[in-house]
């Protein structure tokens, strides 16, 4: 099994990586690929803007994480262990920043940081759900939505204490605002993969099967989908592949692209290459950059994000803050759980 530490670091990478995918993919978010050619170059985009600044699927990942610790420090301390209804609350706060300009006098947590009051073409369909007064569950869903914006949030989930756990609280979790099955077992299947590679050290290979035959049990549509990105991963680095797989916009395809670039590219020097490949399509290039990039920095850790695109990172601090605390309540280290304890 990993040291703590290693976890630690995982966790980390796993949440910047999938900002990094973010920030790269965010500006040609929809582009055809002739389009981006014709901007960029024959190669695509190569790197991030200078200023990377965060989409909303890192917005709400961090959400995500920040729900969840408060789960776990409340529980840790005494309360009740409610994380879907603590991940929900935490969605509502995001809900919030893109309501309003800046944060209010005494606000805490991430409510009270001024770079998350900002509007990244969130999708619809999260915030005409987290409007409403009650929120879906899997088994009460709330609309049919299949879209992309459950999985994309769902990598912070990864580092619950078991797999099993893990795959169950990220569908939870998508089914508030995603009520189509697609929609949240897409989550489960990215959150389980997640675990699976940073927690218990799996191979990337073995971890996405693992999590096809998981998400089988609810979700055909999604399991097709990575045993499919699993064989063309085998066949090669190629954006024909990618196309194959769809274009990113519902969950099993953001799913399914993002497994093929990671297992296509699966070496630590690879990373960089990995995220281009995730980008540089016909489709929903930051979500499935996002995808990518959590996948590989929880399977290798810090040590392959690029350092001059960590530099221009929005908020790469507080990213890494959620990242760290995440894998220190997964491995048993301590962190400052006071940070959390006292969010509504």
């Amino acid at each position: 099994m990993p040291t703590p530490s290693t976890v630690v670091d995982r966790a980390v990478a796993c949440l910047l990586g999938g900002a990094l995918g973010d920030a790269l993919g965010s500006p040609v978010e929809y582009a055809q690929l002739d389009d981006i050619r014709a901007e960029f170059g024959q190669a695509g985009v190569a790197e991030p803007p200078p200023q990377a600044l965060l989409g909303d699927a890192t917005q709400l990942a961090l959400f995500t994480g920040e729900g969840y610790l408060h789960a776990w420090t409340t529980g840790n301390n005494g309360g009740n262990w409610r994380p879907v209804e603590s991940t929900a609350a935490a969605y509502r706060r995001w809900l919030i920043t893109q309501q309003e300009d800046k944060p209010q006098p005494g606000a805490t947590g991430l409510l009270a940081e001024p770079e998350l009051y900002a509007n990244r073409a969130p999708g619809l369909t999260s915030l005409r759900a987290l409007q409403e007064p009650e929120l879906g569950t899997p088994d009460r869903p709330r609309n049919t939505s299949k879209g992309c914006g459950g999985v994309d949030r769902s990598a912070p989930l990864g580092f619950a204490p078991t797999a099993e756990m893990a795959y169950q609280l990220a569908c939870q979790c998508a089914a508030l605002t995603h009520g189509g099955i697609s929609g949240w077992a897409s989550a489960g299947a990215l959150s389980l993969i997640v675990h699976l590679v940073a927690v218990q050290e799996r191979k990337l290979p073995a971890a996405v099967d693992q999590a096809a035959g998981r998400v089988l049990r609810e979700d055909g549509e999604a399991a097709t989908a990575l045993a499919e990105a699993s064989t063309l991963a085998r066949l090669g680095a190629s954006v024909g592949h990618i196309e194959r797989l769809g274009q990113g916009w519902v969950g099993p395809e953001a799913l399914a692209i993002g497994v093929y670039c990671a297992l296509a590219m699966p070496k630590p020097e690879q990373f960089a290459d990995a995220l281009r490949l995730a980008v540089n399509h016909s489709g929903n290039s930051d979500t499935t950059a996002a995808v990518t990039g959590s996948i590989l920095g929880a399977r290798h850790g810090t040590a392959v994000l690029p350092r001059p695109w960590l530099a221009r990172l929005e908020m790469a601090d507080v990213i890494e803050r959620i990242g760290h605390d995440l894998g220190a309540s997964c491995s048993g280290e301590q962190f400052n759980e006071r940070r959390y304890l006292g969010l509504a």
